[in-house]
C-alpha cells in the first residue's frame, strides 16, 4: 500500500481539514477532464451522491425565483407543480444527506479508527 500511496499521492478529500483522507488516490473525479487520480476508492464511490446533493440544493434555491415569477403571472398550475417538485427535492435531499452522513460516520469508524 505504501508504494501505491507514493506513486498516486493521497486522496484530496478533507485536505483542508483536521482529518484529511490518508488513503491513496486511485480514482479521478468524473467531472474533471484531466483524469488524474485524486480520490481514494471510498470517496470516488460517494462522489455521485455528493453531486446529487449539490444539484438538489441548487434546484431548491432556484425554486424561489421560479415561484416568484409564477406568482407574478398568477400561474396557479405552475405554482402547484413547483410545490410538488419542492417537496420531492426536499425529501430526496434529506435522504441523500442521511446516506452521506451515515457513510461519513462509517468512514471515521471503520477506516480512521
Amino acid at each position: 500500500m505504501t508504494e501505491i500511496r507514493e506513486a498516486a499521492g493521497t486522496c484530496i478529500m478533507g485536505c483542508s481539514t483536521e482529518h484529511p483522507c490518508t488513503y491513496p488516490a486511485t480514482e479521478s473525479i468524473r467531472r474533471w477532464d484531466d483524469g488524474a487520480p485524486v480520490l481514494c476508492a471510498f470517496h470516488a464511490a460517494t462522489e455521485p451522491l455528493s453531486e446529487e446533493a449539490d444539484g438538489l440544493a441548487l434546484g431548491l434555491d432556484l425554486f424561489e425565483d421560479w415561484e416568484a415569477s409564477a406568482r407574478q403571472h398568477d400561474n396557479e398550475p405552475l405554482l402547484q407543480l413547483l410545490d410538488r417538485a419542492r417537496a420531492e427535492f426536499s425529501g430526496r435531499l434529506e435522504l441523500v444527506n442521511k446516506v452521506l452522513d451515515d457513510l461519513q460516520a462509517a468512514e471515521f469508524k471503520l477506516m480512521r479508527s
